[in-house]
Formats: structure tokens, C-alpha cells, sequence
């Protein structure tokens, strides 16, 4: 591991609190995110607005709509599944409707304002992701380079089989992408662009590199169909909307929308494709599967028979040997049904070394029957 990976890692690990004090108060990091994204989406929204010469008193009312929105959404998600979810794209969708319907009930020309909110939305999403990383939910896969959490999150909800383990900082990186794409919509804005040029703009490329952030996802609890999870195939839904939208005249064209919206199609097929091509391995590190294998390390450490199992049929067991005069720390892996190819051994030899072993290196050796040895040297 390189020094400067290894100082980016130090300075990520700081960064995560659950509770931040001010003053002599603590208060939830995630809340503090919010509220701050608020206060921003309203003056960027209300400033847009008022730099072409619309009437604040309409966006204020469509800002007002909005927050009724979101606070509805989580209040009915928190009925239909028992626990509170804050899923943005069901709250951008619920926005922007809900939006364009006042606005026609007000008579105004709803593009000019949709410009405002969508970006409001953006900058809203930006503070919020930074929430996200502060207290450990959207994270990211166990990775070499990112943030770590501490028992603490765990207290506060955070997965306790990935307490201490290194996770890829997707959070940041959304908030970062967003931010830009903010900004960019924000010059359109004032640089006089069509009206609903900065909404598709937006939704395009926020849709974009949600796609591609997906696949680096590490939080469990969400829906997946056709090997693809539901943000992937909303992004492409809403990208195709608005090339539709854009051909039938109620946006400005752009024609390489459409190219976009084709071509994360395209990643779809080619994806689907590969991935029969590799024996469906990805069902072996979708994150449910990846949530399964920490606990099972877990178990398998804790028991007195050192075996445990996951719902894919994998089995690890795991134990401290002397290899040769190095003491090591092996892990067994085996499958059923069908056998473990070595493949997706290796492939799981990486995720438990992420897992349990980040400063070490490891090797995987081929057993009998079927089973793969996973070595690694104590330090």
C-alpha cells in the first residue's frame, strides 16, 4: 500500500461522526446535512428564479410543495415497510411532480421554474450525501481505499459486521458529481438557456453516473431485478423519458441525450452478457451476498465448529495453523450444490481479505473435493 493511499485512508477515517458537537450541543450528523441542504436548494432555487425576473411568492410555493413532498414520502415509506427510508429518487420523481402540477393549476409556465427546483433538488442531494457518509448509510463495498466506521455508527444503525472495515466512499463521490452538475445547470441558467434545458441537463447526467455508481454500492436492503438494482433501472427509465420528452417538443433537443439513454441500454446487454459469461458470479458479490459472507466470517470465528454457511450455498470455515514456521490465518471455502469454481474462489479470497486482512496479502490454494484454501500470514 502506497504512503499516499495510506494518508488518504487516515484523513477519510476522521471524517465520519455520527454526532457532531456545536457549542456545547450534540446533534445527529446526518440531521446538520439536511438542514444545511435545505438552506442552500432554497436560496440557490429562490435566486434563480429571481436573477429572470419570476415571482418569488410561485417559488416559494412550489418550494413549499416540495418539503410536503419529501416529508410525506418518508412518512408513508415508513408505513408501507415498518422502518424510515429516505430513497431519492422516489423523493426526486414525487418533487418534480408534484411541482409541475402547481404550477399548471397557477398558470404559470412550469420549465422555468422545474430549472429552479430540479437544481434545488441537486444542491439539497449534495449536503445529503455528505450526511450519508458522516454516518455510514449508502456506503460503499469493502474496498483497499476509503472510510472506515466505528462502533458508534453501529449504535446509530450502520451494519455492525462492517464496523472497522475499509469502504469505498461512493457518498463522497455522488456529492461531488452532483455538486457539478449543479453548477454546470446553474450557468445555464444564467447564461439564458432554454427554459427545461437545465432540467434535462440535470436528470441526464445525474442519471448518468447514478447508473455507473450502483455498481459500487454497498448497502444491502435494496431491490434488485434482472441482475440490475432499481436505482440502475430507474436512471435508464428517466433518461429515456426525457429523450422522449425532448423528440416530442416539450424539451430543447439535444440530441446526445438520446445517445446517452442508448447507450446505458447498451451497457445493460453487454453487462447481461458478460455476466453468463462468468456463471452468474455476480450473484456470489451482489451486497446482500457480501453482507452474508461478513457475517458468516463472524460466525465461523465465533464457533466452536468454525463452519458457517450463506444463503448462496457457500461454506467457510476458519482457524489459526502454522504454515511451515509462519503462523496464518487459513479460511476454507466450499460449495453446494455445485462446486466453487476457482473464479469466484478467487473472488471471495479478495472480498474476505478486504473484510478481515486490508494491511495483508493473501493466497489461495486448491483443495480437495472441490474446496479452496485462503492463506494469510499473521502479522
Amino acid at each position: 500500500m502506497t504512503g499516499l493511499v495510506r494518508r488518504s485512508n487516515s484523513l477519510l477515517d476522521r471524517l465520519p461522526h455520527a454526532m457532531i458537537t456545536w457549542r456545547t450541543r450534540r446533534l445527529p450528523a446526518f440531521q446538520v446535512c439536511g438542514c444545511l441542504g435545505l438552506e442552500l436548494a432554497v436560496l440557490l432555487a429562490l435566486g434563480l428564479v429571481l436573477y429572470q425576473g419570476r415571482s418569488p411568492w410561485v417559488m416559494g410555493a412550489v418550494i413549499a410543495s416540495a418539503i410536503g413532498t419529501f416529508y410525506l414520502l418518508a412518512f408513508a415509506t415508513k408505513i408501507i415497510t415498518g422502518e424510515e427510508q429516505l430513497i431519492y429518487y422516489h423523493h426526486e420523481i414525487g418533487v418534480l411532480l408534484n411541482a409541475a402540477l402547481l404550477l399548471t393549476l397557477l398558470g404559470q409556465p412550469p420549465l422555468p421554474y422545474l430549472d429552479a427546483t430540479i437544481l434545488g433538488v441537486g444542491m439539497f442531494l449534495t449536503c445529503g450525501r455528505i450526511g450519508c457518509l458522516m454516518v455510514g448509510c449508502c456506503h460503499g463495498r469493502p474496498c483497499g481505499w476509503g472510510v472506515r466506521y466505528r462502533p458508534e455508527h453501529a449504535e446509530a444503525g450502520f451494519p455492525a459486521h462492517y464496523v472497522g472495515v475499509r469502504l469505498f466512499p461512493i457518498q463522497a463521490v455522488e456529492s461531488l458529481w452532483v455538486l457539478g452538475v449543479v453548477l454546470v445547470g446553474s450557468s445555464m441558467v444564467l447564461g439564458g438557456a432554454a427554459p427545461g434545458a437545465a432540467l434535462a441537463w440535470y436528470v441526464v447526467m445525474y442519471d448518468l453516473g447514478r447508473f455507473c455508481f450502483e455498481f459500487v454500492r454497498g448497502d444491502s436492503d435494496r431491490t434488485y431485478m434482472a441482475g440490475f438494482s432499481e436505482g440502475q433501472w430507474i436512471s435508464l427509465g428517466l433518461t429515456l423519458l426525457v429523450a422522449a420528452l425532448e423528440l416530442a417538443g416539450v424539451l430543447p433537443l439535444h440530441d446526445w441525450h438520446l445517445a446517452v439513454a442508448v447507450g446505458l441500454a447498451l451497457v445493460m446487454l453487454l453487462v447481461t452478457l458478460w455476466r453468463r459469461r462468468q456463471n452468474h458470479r455476480e450473484h456470489l458479490l451482489r451486497p446482500a451476498h457480501l453482507r452474508e459472507i461478513a457475517r458468516a466470517l463472524t460466525l465461523a470465528e465465533d464457533s466452536r465448529t468454525g463452519v458457517a454457511h450463506t444463503s448462496r450455498g457457500l461454506h467457510i470455515s476458519t482457524g489459526v495453523a502454522l504454515d511451515g514456521t509462519v503462523a496464518v490465518r487459513h479460511y476454507t471455502l466450499s460449495r453446494s450444490p455445485q462446486p466453487l469454481a476457482e473464479a469466484d474462489a478467487r473472488a471471495i479470497a479478495g472480498v474476505i481479505r478486504h473484510l478481515r486482512h486490508q494491511e495483508q496479502t493473501h493466497s489461495l490454494r486448491p483443495g480437495n473435493h472441490g474446496t479452496f484454501h485462503v492463506v494469510v500470514p499473521l502479522p
